[in-house]
């Protein structure tokens, strides 16, 4: 699906994904893992990514399942950013003395099996992998962590 970013596209994101799941029976932990994973890429494109006086940043979602693993890039109009590059936060760190933000791009690498950023055609591209093991709903190695 492509988008020029608002928050109720955002929704709509979560639904066409929630309909992708459940059309291919993709196990509940994969589901929520790419859920979260997806919110977070896609709000992000969409609140930070827009330049001084452009209507909005253009964002394209596209997912594939392979046997083995679930695959979804997120493309954006947006400013070059790779979310990646930056440093986690320090968790150890009481809540009030933690900075804000990076928390949710944290959440990104722990959730997914393996994730990715490049810079093509003026676009942001986040690659989001995530792992199926077995179609039976079998845990990989980070969510049984």
């Amino acid at each position: 699906m492509t988008f020029t970013g608002t928050s109720d596209e955002v929704g709509r994101v979560a639904s066409t994904f929630a309909d992708f799941a459940e059309a291919h029976a993709l196990p509940a932990p994969v589901r929520r893992s790419m859920l979260v994973a997806l919110d977070e890429i896609v709000v992000n494109a969409v609140t930070h990514g827009a330049t001084p006086g452009a209507s909005g940043v253009r964002v394209t979602v596209e997912g594939s399942l392979e046997p083995d693993r679930l695959v979804v890039a997120v493309r954006d109009s947006g400013r070059p950013f790779d979310p990646f590059a930056l440093a986690s936060p320090d968790t150890t760190l009481s809540v009030e003395d933690r900075p804000i933000g990076g928390l949710g791009i944290y959440l990104v690498r722990q959730m997914m099996d393996e994730v990715q950023y490049s810079r093509r055609d003026n676009q942001n591209e986040v690659v989001l992998i995530k792992h199926l093991g077995t179609l039976d709903g079998a845990r990989s190695p980070k969510e049984s962590a």
